[in-house]
């Protein structure tokens, strides 16, 4: 084995007392039984009021407002919404939008790089806007970041832009928050360069299902619409921890549960937003009445969901309980499908999932007696080694039950970022297919890069190899949301150039390359006026629907800031010298125009988005019009694997806090797992301890096992909790130095964030 390769510079500590002194420790109490209630929100709305972003949040969400900058999840009709539109987590980010804190010319002053890297994201992004365009130079032996003008820092970029021997020694990253505008600039300014480098957050989390969905019913994006959540007869939940990282959508559940409907959720922890919610515009809600959402729950191993649909779909078919019209006319390789589950072993189906064939019967009682199923999925699912297999057995069990194409039935993938659906749709994605490239071609006059670019996991392997020079981020945090930390950082410093936009200081700009470039752009509730007036951008939400967002808020006004579709295109108009670029600066509707010309579906693109809640793109499997081959919805074969630990070793996943929204740490507190004041904990069966000779509170190093060696987190507390049997979990992106780069999802390439083998070692310290 290879040595032990290490993630920081965190200190070693040998005492109860040296932990505390060398951590903001986390403690452990009391769980928060039920989801939402007013307290969060309100929290969440005074800091808010207090940094002068309450008005931002009455309009969110709603015709005229902004969209919220956190989560996808759709807005209800018109007709059905609230008086706000908002959860706890939507306040919180346009409270750290809205900030009085001012991360200035001062603030990099005082710090080093080498400062900045031993300080937690979460200090990092409390340090509030940045004012001005920043440059670090290593070449001047500063190791401090400066002012820069906008004209110098665009001058730096189009000078390395144009050294490149190769333009894919270039990587241009996105974040999921970045608008329908920026991101189609962005993806533009990449292909005039000549590369498909585009990667993107999505790479690291629904590729799989994009994957899965495109190869089975011929478009990667879900089918159902927010009314179809809240009539279908039966919702199984899988993977995913909706109180935390979607808490709109428990209201939705809620009227589910009004209208009738069943909700199963299977998942390795039991997560309060899935279990009960105290709604906080209702009355029981206000009055603190919590409401039970789920009806069954399953804990299901780690990695097993794919043996549990197996179970699932082999039960279905001995009770015949399948929509044979459906399957014969909308379907095909249907009869090899059948073959391959009725060959399979119950008892090693039972092993893989955890899951009882009683438990199992169960289920398959309430499907049958549903005339509608959704399925709904988050990241539980799709960071796994097998996530698209995974994925296309849940579609065989859709499929077998004709529960797509209906109403109150269908695929319910829930994206994360505001916008990195919309983001992917207008052009962000390393293998764009050819009608899109050549629909660039015919309306802007140059012939794009044909061959496929690299996806996240690849460019950060091309970074890690010193094989990239010049890294581009339209937002985002990617050394801290990437696997192998230790590797990522590394090949960042080595780059020539870095650029990052950005609202706040994070810890990618803590590794900058040779050259770095901090770009301050203008936040979502930020005022964007260009030569021809206001501008608004828009964005697509989880169920294909476009809206626009407009920003009004001018307390930023006296930054030095500009917006993200600004930079990018000033950075093209000075690099190429198009002429296409200003216009798209001085109207963003320019742009919308550029998107309705090349891309199906965005017809009078500026007169739709002047609708109270926008419109819908175009879905082919909500009416049964699948874009596959033959035109119908394919079954799949997918083989079944049960992962065998070694003795005293774990299957780990990484997951978020509630404080936290992706790489966005808003505070040290998981009220909903009762952690407290800290982040660095691992939760595990408490029979698993008592196994392995541990004990709640305990004190450890997590080590991760790979070819290459292995990878250690150190000084971890261990909590007992209600876990599934020898899976543990722990928080990200703490643990994501465990994760190898290299090892990654079949077909989607994601990294395996959520089935790593580990093994915790104790120190000898007990918290307790």
């Amino acid at each position: 084995m290879n040595a032990p390769q290490e993630t920081s510079t965190l200190p070693t500590v040998s005492s109860v007392s040296e932990v505390a002194n060398a951590y903001d420790y986390p403690k452990v109490g009391r769980r928060v039984t039920s989801a939402a209630g007013l307290g969060g929100v309100y929290h969440a709305m005074e800091m808010a009021g207090k940094n002068r972003g309450l008005l931002p949040l009455l309009k969110m969400n709603q015709h005229g407002g902004i969209d919220c900058p956190s989560c996808a999840w759709p807005e209800p009709n018109q007709n059905d919404m609230n008086v706000v539109e908002f959860c706890e987590n939507g306040a919180k980010a346009v409270s750290e939008e809205t900030t009085p804190d001012r991360a200035d010319a001062d603030f990099w002053a005082k710090y080093t790089v080498q400062e900045l890297r031993d300080q937690t994201d979460f200090w990092l992004g409390k340090q509030g806007r940045i004012t001005e365009p920043m440059l670090y130079d290593r070449s001047t032996g500063d190791e401090h970041y400066r002012p820069v003008s906008w004209e110098k820092a665009f001058a730096l970029i189009k000078d390395q832009l144009k050294s490149l021997d190769d333009p894919n020694q270039a990587v241009f990253y996105t974040s999921g928050r970045a608008s329908n505008e920026a991101a189609y600039a962005f993806q533009l300014l990449a292909r005039r360069l000549g590369t498909n480098n585009l990667p993107d957050c999505g790479n690291l989390c629904h590729e799989s299902t994009g994957v899965a969905l495109s190869s089975t019913v011929g478009l990667g994006k879900g089918s159902i619409t927010i009314n179809d959540l809240e009539t279908t007869d039966l919702l199984i939940s899988i993977g995913q921890n909706p109180g935390t990282n979607h808490p709109r959508s428990l209201t939705s559940f809620k009227k589910l549960k009004e209208n009738g409907g069943k909700m199963v959720v299977i998942n390795p922890m039991p997560e309060t937003g899935l279990m009960e919610f105290k709604e906080p515009q209702s009355v029981k809600g206000m009055l603190g009445v919590s409401e039970k959402l789920a009806d069954e729950y399953l804990q299901v191993r780690l990695d097993g969901d794919r043996a549990f649909f197996q179970q699932l779909n082999r039960e279905l078919l001995r009770r015949d309980a399948i929509d044979k019209v459906f399957i014969e006319k909308f379907t095909s390789g249907f009869d090899a499908t059948v073959e391959h589950l009725m060959s399979l072993d119950d008892a090693v189906l039972e092993r893989g999932s955890g899951i009882s064939a009683t438990e199992v019967s169960r289920i398959a009682d309430m499907v049958e007696k549903a005339e509608s199923v959704i399925v709904s999925w988050t990241l539980g699912v799709t960071q796994h080694k097998n996530a698209v297999s995974t994925l296309r057995e849940v579609m065989n069990f859709l499929l077998m039950t004709g529960n797509i194409g209906k109403p109150g039935a269908g695929t319910a993938p829930f994206r994360g970022h505001s916008n990195v659906q919309g983001n992917r749709t207008v052009g962000i994605w390393e293998k764009m297919p050819p009608r899109f490239l050549d629909a660039l071609q015919d309306y802007f006059g140059f012939n794009p890069p044909r061959e496929n670019g690299l996806d996240s996991v690849d460019s950060l392997k091309q970074i890690r190899d010193g094989k990239n020079k010049f890294f581009m981020s339209l937002g985002g945090n990617l050394v801290r949301v990437a696997s192998d930390t230790s590797a990522v950082e590394r090949g960042m410093s080595q780059q020539e150039m870095t650029v990052h936009l950005s609202t706040k200081p994070n810890g990618a700009h803590a590794w900058p390359g040779e050259k770095s470039l901090i770009l301050p752009v203008r936040a979502r509730t930020d005022e964007d006026i260009q030569a021809t007036g206001p501008q608004k951008i828009t964005v697509e939400n989880s169920a294909g629907v476009v809206s626009a967002s407009i920003g009004k808020r001018t307390a930023n006004n006296d930054l030095n800031l500009k917006s993200e579709v600004d930079i990018i295109c000033s950075i093209g108009r000075e690099t190429f010298g198009d002429d296409f670029w200003q216009p798209m600066i001085d109207d963003y509707g320019n742009i919308r125009n550029a998107i309705e010309g090349t891309i199906i579906g965005f017809d009078r693109y500026n007169e739709r988005i002047e609708r109270p809640g926008g419109f819908y793109l175009p879905n082919g499997p909500r009416q049964r019009v699948f874009n596959t081959s033959d035109g119908k919805a394919h079954f799949s074969v997918n083989e079944t694997n049960v992962i065998d630990l070694p003795e005293n070793y774990f299957l780990m996943s990484t997951v978020r806090s509630h404080d936290q929204y992706n790489s966005t740490i808003y505070g040290l507190d998981d009220r909903y797992r009762g952690v407290r004041h800290g982040r660095r904990v691992v939760f595990v069966n408490p029979e698993d301890l008592e196994k392995r000779g541990l004990k709640d509170g305990d004190l450890v190093d997590i080590v991760s096992v790979w070819e290459d060696g292995e990878r250690r987190a150190p000084n971890f507390r261990v909590v007992a909790y209600d876990h599934a049997r020898d899976c543990v979990t722990t928080y990200f992106p703490e643990a994501n130095v465990l994760v190898p780069l290299d090892s990654s999802a079949e077909e989607s390439n994601t990294p395996v964030y959520k089935s790593v083998v580990v093994r915790l070692e104790p120190l000898g310290i007990n918290m307790m």
